[in-house]
């Protein structure tokens, strides 16, 4: 929800200041958003569906699911700090 009613604010700035710097507080907001819908797809899809664990069993005996579903969100969230780091540094 926060990070919803950012957005908003950051189009509402940038319709009035159109800085590239509000432009990547706007994409850096959505890949969070991508990231946070992400998460809970996938925490969803494991609840439902746990992987077997002749597949990683390891893995699943010490976090109790699947490692992919952890790769993807912290990809997003990656990409949403370094877009973040490049706008601030510029």
């Amino acid at each position: 929800m926060l990070l919803l009613v950012l957005l908003v604010s950051y189009f509402q700035i940038y319709s009035k200041i159109k800085s590239n710097f509000t432009l990547g507080l706007i994409i850096f907001t959505v890949a969070l958003l991508l990231q946070s819908f992400s998460r809970a797809i996938l925490l969803l899809l494991i609840i439902a569906s746990p992987p077997p664990q002749q597949v990683y069993p390891i893995i699943i005996n010490l976090l109790g699911y699947n490692p992919i579903y952890v790769v993807i969100p912290d990809a997003l969230e990656f990409i949403a700090l370094s877009i973040l780091l490049y706008f601030t540094r510029e």
